[in-house]
């Protein structure tokens, strides 16, 4: 995978909480990025990246000071010159250990039996382990949607000009799963911000990853660090995905940094034909089609938020990684450009439409454009949004069957997007699907209008 910066996707502001209220404008939760955390899943601007914070800024760091002069308890980390793997059992039994090697109140906990015996290894803190085994309970009570590797339906292959990427091995088409996987090492966000770079802290990551199952520590190695230095903290400044261990997401002593080996393989597209979300209980990164795939078709997510013109995607790659984006959507001529960003800017003035109650301007046909133009601009990894502002509006204008048929595709986008756990309007829409007349929304802009 190319350098990415990786986050997760976060759902904006309720559509339907907007309309119990009748007040402001949906908003999105506001967020920074990579090693300055943004609310848990939410794709953040790139231009918001604190690079002198990240990882890679503690890069050939030599000597410094060790903060793990703590006394009694787990042995804290030294500056080492060898990690030794320790001995692996097998088979690997559902077991955690830890913990282990420490800096400060950061430790390594690691169960090689977790996810039926994938693996993870975590730096956190004691309060989180008990997190973490409840996520283990969790995954005991789920089943993976991940293709076996006979039906897989994608194979990992040379792509020109990006390195190695997945080539969809059959015909594809929406909703159909590829990957849902757990991460292989969780990293607390404090751990890699709040600490000051020094060899210690990149021993005790080197000692962390030497707990990680043979198989899983292969594919973790594998992965394309950008910015060199210390390999672990290369990695998990290209390749990580942030996440809150509360599923509540309140607690911000238990934000972290996961990474899935396996994700990285996909390359970024500004218009991708998979999107993926990270389950707040089990921790599964899930990824899904969102349209027609070739066999032979490359399957791509985006890194950016693929709604902002191509002038404001460009940019904030070319902070975060040093060059802009050169995908499909980004390389079009300026003409064809132009007219996307233009697009682009009136989806967002007609979204805002929609939520404002005593607009008389939202009709059917607004409805129908807005619908037409995120097709238009392949914006399928973006639908659930949309879709239940649509839903609701033809609801408010008493067109009951439209309401019905928008609130069917709302109910699909929301689950590719969010998962059924966390996608906040999914109930909304299966009771406005099932009984449009009974919905509180029922001619509500028509009442207005008298």
């Amino acid at each position: 995978m190319k350098p990415s910066y990786l986050l997760g996707l976060a759902p904006c502001a309720s559509a339907v909480e907007h309309y119990v209220s009748y007040k402001s404008p949906i908003t999105h939760s506001p967020g920074s990025c990579l090693w300055k955390l943004p609310p848990p899943q939410l794709a953040c601007g790139l231009d918001e990246v604190d690079i002198s914070r990240s990882p890679s800024a503690s890069r050939g760091a030599n000597g410094g000071k060790d903060h793990g002069n703590q006394t009694g308890g787990p042995r804290q980390i030294a500056n080492s010159k060898s990690i030794n793997t320790p001995p692996l059992s097998s088979p690997p039994v559902n077991e955690w250990h830890g913990p282990k090697e420490c800096l400060q109140k950061f430790c390594i906990y690691y169960n090689q039996g977790f996810a039926n015996g994938r693996g993870i290894v975590a730096v956190t803190t004691a309060p989180n382990l008990d997190r973490l085994k409840a996520v283990d309970l969790a995954l005991n009570t789920t089943k993976s949607s991940s293709s076996s590797d006979q039906d897989q339906p994608y194979t990992l292959s040379p792509i020109e000009g990006k390195g190695l990427g997945l080539l969809a091995s059959r015909p594809l088409s929406r909703s159909d799963p590829l990957m849902s996987e757990t991460p292989a090492l969780l990293v607390h966000r404090s751990f890699l911000e709040g600490l000051p770079p020094s060899t210690d802290q990149q021993n005790l990551l080197d000692k962390a990853a030497s707990y990680l199952p043979p198989a899983l520590a292969k594919d973790f190695y594998a992965q394309m660090g950008h910015f060199g230095g210390h390999k672990i903290i290369d990695i998990l400044a290209t390749n990580s995905f942030q996440m809150n261990l509360d599923p509540a997401g309140k607690d911000t002593g238990a934000h972290h940094y996961g990474n899935y080996p396996e994700i990285s393989r996909f390359n970024h597209d500004c218009r991708p034909n998979v999107a993926f979300y990270i389950d707040k209980t089990t921790l599964r990164h899930t990824t899904t089609v969102v349209r027609p795939v070739k066999k032979g078709e490359e399957l791509t997510i985006s890194y950016l938020d693929v709604t902002k013109p191509r002038e404001h995607r460009q940019k904030r790659a070319e902070m975060a990684w040093g060059f802009k984006c050169t995908c499909s959507q980004c390389s079009l001529p300026s003409p064809l450009a132009k007219k996307s960003d233009d697009r682009l800017r009136e989806i967002e003035t007609m979204e805002k439409k929609l939520t404002d109650i005593y607009d008389k301007e939202v009709t059917p046909k607004l409805l129908e454009k807005l619908a037409s133009m995120y097709e238009t601009e392949r914006l399928q990894t973006k639908l659930a949004s949309p879709y239940t502002l649509i839903a609701l509006n033809y609801n408010m204008l008493g067109e009951d069957k439209m309401a019905k048929k928008y609130a069917r595709l709302a109910q699909e986008a929301l689950v590719i997007e969010h998962g059924e756990q966390d996608a906040g309007d999914l109930e909304a829409m299966k009771g406005l699907e099932a009984d449009p007349k009974g919905h509180f929304t029922w001619r509500a802009r028509l009442k207005m209008r008298k």
